[in-house]
């Protein structure tokens, strides 16, 4: 199976660029996590605790060894990663559910900052390995996440939703035609079409902005005619949605788009003073993959030519 993929750019399809940070400006993510040293013997006792009690752990951590075998005054001794340091349990806690399965009152415990992303990089990986904790090498993640969305991907809707966006766009007669679709990729229904109507009272009704907020009155009714109880019920309002937009939303948008939970941004037209998403837009924010939020998702700009020229440019100064 041939992917139609130009991984030096990062670019699907031939249209789809990913946008993401330059290899050289990508910084470990660091975290606090629990680190108990043990006799080997007890070993599988550990990871058993790990097993029952720390499991939810376990994907965060793939990219890292679980366990590291150290030298301490000539004894060998194993460092295991246990919890962050934020989550369930206290040092007593963990001092205690240590103690119950090693049979050891002077299990050593540790705090340690260690890396939750992966670099792109093998010099890097060993760089943040020394520094930081050992870290596993399968390969450029890059590409392995470049084929991985490719596999997810459904470019005959993508291309389908921008379409549509730039059609919308190109009717409008206002100053400010941009576009903004939210789709439930689940579902393939469209949840929201938003034109930017903004006024000189009202500046920041953003087209993302507005799409959230018919969204979320939408729910609303809908929670109150149902009166609806359920957990479900109560999710973030475009958990893993799709948007799709004429124009890269501003850092307002961009945050609010994060605070949504959406999973996938596609936008035709970078706004390279005012942006948040692109590298190179604004300050160079990139809200999407921000290190200091908990929640990220994908964006691409859509790079066909013949759309790009049909769509307006609006002012440059101007807050999308």
């Amino acid at each position: 199976m041939s992917f139609q993929i130009d991984y030096q750019r990062e670019v699907l399809y031939g249209v789809l660029q990913r946008i993401s940070p330059s290899i050289s400006k990508i910084k470990p993510n660091l975290k606090e996590y629990w680190i108990c040293s043990i006799d080997p013997k007890n070993s599988k006792k550990v990871l058993s605790l790990i097993k029952s009690r720390f499991q939810r752990t376990t994907d965060e951590l793939r990219h890292l060894k679980r366990v590291c075998k150290e030298n301490e005054d000539g004894n060998i001794v194993l460092s295991i990663l246990l919890c962050p340091v934020d989550g369930d349990y206290t040092e007593n806690e963990i001092s205690d559910l240590l103690k119950d399965v090693t049979q050891q009152n002077d299990v050593k415990i540790t705090k340690k900052c260690i890396p939750m992303n992966k670099p792109f990089d093998k010099e890097i990986n060993l760089e943040w390995s020394k520094k930081f904790w050992p870290l596993l090498w399968k390969g450029n993640p890059l590409v392995q996440d470049l084929n991985e969305i490719y596999k997810n991907m459904n470019i005959q809707k993508v291309q389908s939703y921008m379409d549509q966006v730039t059609k919308l766009s190109l009717k409008e007669e206002g100053e400010n035609p941009i576009v903004t679709i939210f789709v439930d990729p689940s579902s393939d229904e469209i949840k929201s079409v938003v034109v930017d109507k903004r006024t000189s009272k009202d500046i920041i009704k953003h087209s993302v902005i507005d799409g959230i907020a018919e969204i979320a009155a939408r729910e609303l009714q809908l929670r109150q005619e149902r009166k609806i109880q359920d957990k479900k019920a109560n999710n973030y309002l475009c958990l893993n949605y799709h948007v799709y937009t004429t124009h890269e939303p501003c850092t307002m948008c961009a945050m609010a788009l994060v605070h949504s939970r959406i999973s996938q941004l596609v936008y035709l037209k970078p706004s390279i003073k005012t942006g948040g998403i692109g590298k190179n837009s604004g300050h160079g924010e990139m809200i999407h993959l921000s290190c200091a939020l908990n929640w990220k998702f994908e964006a691409f700009q859509y790079i066909d030519k013949e759309m790009f020229v049909s769509v307006k440019d609006v002012d440059s100064e101007l807050y999308v």
